[in-house]
C-alpha cells in the first residue's frame, strides 16, 4: 500500500471511532444480542432488523474503524474510505429514527438521533476533506455502472409508481408503513439521484464526481448486503415472508457490488497518490555539493 499522508484530521478520526463504537453499541443494545431496544414492528421487519445490525456489527462498524485509523495517521486516502461507512449509517439511522412507530418516548431514540447527527458530520466532513487530486483516475465507462446502480434502485420500486395511479394498497402492514416509505423516500429521494449525479459528472468530465463515484460505489458495497443478511435470517427463523429465490438473488446482487468495489478501490490504495507525484515533480532538485 503506498501510504502517502497529509496532515492529520483528528475530528474526522475520532468522529469515525466513535460511529463505529455507536454501530456497535446499538447492535449489542438491540434484539440481535442483549434485547434492551425493541421496535414495534411486525415479524418479518424484526427479522430484517436482525440482519441489518448483524451486518452493521461485522462490515460496517469496523470499515467506520479503519477509516477511523487512518485520517489519525494522516493518511490523505481516508476521507474517501469514510463517505460508504457515513453515508451507510445516515441512511440506516434515519429509519431507526422514523421508522418505528413507537407509541410512547423511548431512550433508544437519544442514541439513533445522536447517531444520524453524528453520520451527517463525518458525511459532510469526510466529503469536503477528500482530496480530488489524490484519486487516481477511472475511465467513463463507470459511468455506465453509476446510471446501472440507479437503475437497479429504481427498478426495486416500479410497483410504487405504477400504484400510484391505480390507488392499490402499500404492501405493508400497519407497523410497518411508516419503515416502508422512509426507505423509498431515501433510495428514490437520495440514493438514485446520486448515483445519476455521479454518473453524469463523470460524462461530462466533472473532477468532483471521481469523488461521486468512490462514494456511491462505497455505499453500495454495504446496503445490499445488509439486505441479502435480512432475506438469510428470514429463512433462518421460518419467516412466512422469507424467500430462497430472493435470497439467492440478493447475494448474487452483493457480490455484483462487492466486484465493482474491490475493483474500484484497490486502485485507490495500490496505486500511487497522484498529487504527491505532482509534488514531487513541481519541488527543485537538489543541489549537489562537495
Amino acid at each position: 500500500m503506498h501510504a502517502s499522508t497529509s496532515s492529520i484530521d483528528r475530528w474526522l478520526g475520532v468522529g469515525l471511532l466513535l460511529l463505529a463504537a455507536g454501530l456497535a453499541a446499538n447492535t449489542f443494545l438491540g434484539p440481535l444480542f442483549a434485547g434492551l431496544i425493541g421496535y414495534p414492528f411486525t415479524e418479518t421487519v424484526y427479522n430484517e432488523t436482525l440482519g441489518l445490525e448483524a451486518v452493521s456489527l461485522v462490515l460496517v462498524a469496523p470499515l467506520a474503524a479503519l477509516a477511523g485509523m487512518l485520517a489519525l495517521r494522516g493518511h490523505r486516502r481516508a476521507p474517501i474510505l469514510a463517505i460508504g461507512p457515513a453515508g451507510y449509517a445516515a441512511y440506516m439511522l434515519v429509519q431507526y429514527v422514523v421508522g418505528p412507530q413507537y407509541p410512547t418516548y423511548q431512550p433508544s431514540i437519544a442514541l439513533h438521533m445522536g447517531l444520524l447527527i453524528l453520520s451527517l458530520i463525518l458525511l459532510a466532513r469526510a466529503w469536503s476533506s477528500a482530496d480530488d487530486g489524490a484519486l487516481p483516475g477511472v475511465s467513463r465507462g463507470w459511468a455506465i455502472a453509476a446510471f446501472g446502480l440507479a437503475g437497479f434502485v429504481l427498478s426495486r420500486w416500479m410497483g410504487v409508481f405504477s400504484g400510484m395511479f391505480t390507488a392499490e394498497p402499500v404492501p405493508a402492514a400497519a407497523p410497518d408503513i411508516t419503515m416502508y416509505w422512509s426507505i423509498f423516500l431515501l433510495d428514490i429521494g437520495v440514493v438514485t439521484p446520486a448515483a445519476l449525479a455521479a454518473g453524469i459528472g463523470l460524462l461530462i468530465g466533472s473532477q468532483w464526481a471521481r469523488k461521486a463515484l468512490f462514494g456511491v460505489i462505497g455505499w453500495f458495497a454495504l446496503v445490499p448486503p445488509s439486505v441479502a443478511a435480512m432475506s438469510i435470517v428470514k429463512l433462518l427463523r421460518d419467516d412466512p415472508k422469507g424467500s430462497t429465490g430472493d435470497t439467492i438473488v440478493f447475494v448474487v446482487v452483493t457480490l455484483i457490488f462487492w466486484s465493482l468495489a474491490i475493483w474500484l478501490f484497490r486502485r485507490l490504495f495500490l496505486s500511487p497518490d497522484p498529487s504527491a507525484e505532482r509534488r514531487e515533480r513541481s519541488q527543485p532538485a537538489p543541489i549537489a555539493t562537495h
